[in-house]
């Protein structure tokens, strides 16, 4: 079942980006990234009411002695997705793979800083990989005058958002001894959500350019299923398969969101981008990579 949820986690974040899309006609990013939490938020809670699970009898004591990571966390994703959403309603559907880079980049860094995780010789690597991937698919065979352009600041986006999506999946190791996986979640999409909102109320943004088609509201429905299910499936599945498998499994959704571009929205993907994905993805392949001695239990 691991395999399944690594792979279905995989397929439901590459829509992402064809989410934006559909939803973007009508509402404008921030609005997007208040629903995307808000839905989610509902995805939990109805998730949390299937499977009957109650709050732990010590979760009170647990969030006042916790509640500073949750803050970081509910930030950290508030600021990830308002980057990442700004940036699709922007650039093309599949600009978002440049967040998976730069979320193992900060985590890896992160590691070694705070958990004084040991930096090898295949990590440095990995790192090395992953900037070079991000700069092949920001370059993408452009003249260097144009590469310092529009598009620089698309990247940059992304680029910050995969930083704050690391910070959040940091956040997230943090408190993982003190909260059921489920109800962590909740309290950081919550705490986002009303962050969230303040954006569109402030910018008088909340109602929609035009009324909402079907493709809209079913996109609205399933991009806050990803938001919330997803991280649920993908906390499951990690301890259910060999740690090695992780990433490359994880990494199918950079693969899907290039096929997407190109099939619903008919969007150029270059050599150079197809490239540079393969670059960064062997580079995440190498950070994740353990010896097999530190695989034994």
């Amino acid at each position: 079942m691991g395999y399944l949820y690594l792979v279905l986690v995989a397929l439901f974040f590459s829509f992402g980006g064809t989410s934006v899309k559909l939803i973007r006609p009508f509402f404008n990013a921030s609005m997007i990234t208040f629903m995307r939490f808000f839905v989610g938020v509902l995805w939990l809670l109805c998730l949390k009411a299937v499977t009957k699970k109650r709050f732990r009898p010590d979760f009170r004591t647990s969030l006042k002695a916790r509640w500073k990571w949750l803050a970081v966390g509910s930030i950290a994703k508030f600021l990830a997705y308002a980057a990442e959403n700004t940036a699709l309603s922007i650039g093309v559907s599949y600009g978002n793979i440049l967040t998976q880079p730069s979320q193992m980049i900060l985590l890896t860094i992160l590691g070694a800083a705070v958990l004084h995780e040991k930096m090898n010789g295949l990590k440095w690597a990995g790192i090395c990989c992953c900037v070079l991937g991000i700069l092949l698919i920001s370059w993408n065979g452009m003249p260097l005058d144009a590469l310092f352009g529009a598009d620089l600041m698309l990247t940059l986006l992304y680029i910050f958002a995969g930083a704050c999506a690391g910070l959040f999946i940091f956040a997230q190791k943090k408190v993982a001894g003190d909260f059921d996986i489920l109800d962590s979640n909740l309290c950081m999409f919550i705490a986002s959500s009303a962050m969230a909102f303040l954006v569109p109320l402030s910018q008088g943004t909340v109602l929609p350019a035009a009324a909402p088609d079907l493709p809209c509201i079913l996109a609205i429905i399933w991009f806050g299923f990803v938001t919330g299910i997803g991280f649920y499936l993908n906390a499951k599945a990690i301890p259910l398969v060999p740690f090695q498998m992780v990433a490359p499994l994880q990494s199918l959704m950079v693969f899907f969101a290039l096929a997407w571009g190109i099939l619903f929205f008919h969007e150029p993907v270059s050599v150079w981008i197809v490239s540079g994905a393969v670059v960064f993805v062997a580079g995440i392949m190498l950070m994740q990579h353990r010896p097999k001695e530190q695989l034994q239990p």
